[in-house]
């Protein structure tokens, strides 16, 4: 637990370092996305943590998922700002607040997880997918965001590259869907294991299918070149509706 408090306390850290950045343009260098990075890892060590004391992953209750998918987007963030070789820090203290909220909900967590590997996967791959899909409609909103004030002449305040945002966009398009396709097999996998059937008709998994569907449309017709950029924007937002509603409204209902 002394790991996942500290991850809460240096996310904080994170996003005071993030707005002292950006908002009053003190020149900090990497060290704000080096204290991102160091609340993921402390997160990751009380996951493996839990592991190896427990024997169980702690993706048992609905509080750790939410931290775990958190947690992943942290760290997809920090992957793709160092993989862009840009700076799209701004969005560091939106990043920060998230990983902050997400670790804090884990702070109660009930002791449980599971053992079944593929169940684990299943989680694993869904956080990823989530956090994926949610990042890339994020970029999809803040590029129509930024073209309008191009558009009107009005250069001033909050600018990212468009150039930018439209790469980020497709890379996380396409990684959400990879993790998205991951997520139906290792579910099918665990599901046959546990309850000995590929399938069950849970709304959770019905869902899921159609975002899978979805995603797949959109970025096969990206691949083909079907899309202009601002149909691709408009569609990943839709999406992101989908993916939100997903996790708020929508549960299992086979335990």
């Amino acid at each position: 637990m002394l790991f996942l408090l500290s991850s809460v306390i240096l996310y904080v850290v994170s996003g005071v370092l993030f707005f002292l950045k950006v908002f009053l343009g003190i020149n900090l260098k990497s060290l704000p996305t080096l204290s991102l990075l160091l609340s993921f890892i402390l997160y990751a060590l009380y996951f493996f943590q839990r592991y190896f004391s427990t024997g169980h992953f702690p993706v048992g209750d609905v509080y750790s998922m939410v931290s775990l998918m958190g947690n992943l987007l942290v760290v997809i963030f920090v992957v793709v700002n160092l993989g862009l070789k840009r700076n799209i820090g701004d969005f560091g203290l939106i990043v920060a607040f998230i990983g902050f909220l997400t670790t804090f909900l884990g702070l109660p967590a009930k002791e449980v997880g599971y053992k079944n590997p593929f169940y684990v996967y299943h989680i694993l791959s869904a956080a990823v997918a989530y956090a994926s899909l949610i990042l890339a409609g994020a970029s999809s909103l803040i590029k129509f965001a930024v073209e309008k004030k191009l558009k009107a002449k009005h250069i001033g305040g909050f600018m990212i590259p468009v150039n930018l945002l439209r790469k980020m966009e497709r890379i996380l398009l396409n990684l959400g869907f990879i993790f998205l396709t991951l997520t139906l097999i290792f579910g099918s996998l665990w599901a046959k294991d546990y309850l000995g059937r590929h399938w069950i008709n849970d709304p959770k998994l019905i869902l899921t299918l159609g975002l899978w569907l979805y995603y797949a449309v959109l970025v096969h017709l990206n691949l083909i070149k079907g899309l202009k950029p601002s149909q691709l924007s408009f569609l990943s937002m839709v999406g992101f509706v989908f993916v939100l509603a997903s996790l708020a409204f929508i549960r299992h209902t086979v335990s």
